[in-house]
C-alpha cells in the first residue's frame, strides 16, 4: 500500500464519518448521554476510596516504620491518625471538586433560613 492511497483511505473514512454525525444532528452531552453523568454511587464510591486509601496508606507507612524502628505501636498509631486526617483532607477536595464540576441545577439551593 503506497502513502497515497492509505492517506485517501483515510480521507473517505473521515469524510463518511463526518456525514454520519451530521446525520444524526446533535453530539451527545451530558444531558443527552447519561454515561458522561456522576451519579450519586458514583460519587459515594469515590468518596469512601478515597477515605479508606488514606488511612490504609497511614497504617501501613506506621507499620513499616515500627518494624524498621522497633517502636511498635507508636508510629502505627500515630501514622493511623495521620491518614485519618489525610482521608478527611482528600474527601473534602473531591466534593469541591465534584459540585464545581456539577451543572447549576444539579445542586440543591442553598439554605438560607434560620433554624432557630
Amino acid at each position: 500500500m503506497t502513502p497515497t492511497r492509505n492517506r485517501s483511505a483515510t480521507d473517505d473514512l473521515a469524510a463518511r464519518i463526518a456525514r454520519a454525525r451530521g446525520d444524526r444532528g446533535v453530539e451527545p452531552t451530558e444531558a443527552t448521554d447519561p454515561r458522561g453523568a456522576i451519579t450519586g454511587v458514583s460519587r459515594g464510591f469515590r468518596l469512601a476510596s478515597e477515605f479508606v486509601a488514606a488511612i490504609v496508606v497511614g497504617a501501613l507507612i506506621g507499620i513499616g516504620l515500627d518494624a524498621l524502628f522497633g517502636t511498635s505501636p507508636w508510629m502505627a498509631v500515630a501514622f493511623l491518625m495521620f491518614g485519618f486526617a489525610a482521608g478527611v483532607v482528600n474527601v473534602i477536595r473531591a466534593t469541591r471538586e465534584m459540585n464545581e464540576a456539577a451543572p447549576p441545577d444539579a445542586l440543591p439551593p442553598p439554605d438560607d433560613d434560620d433554624d432557630e
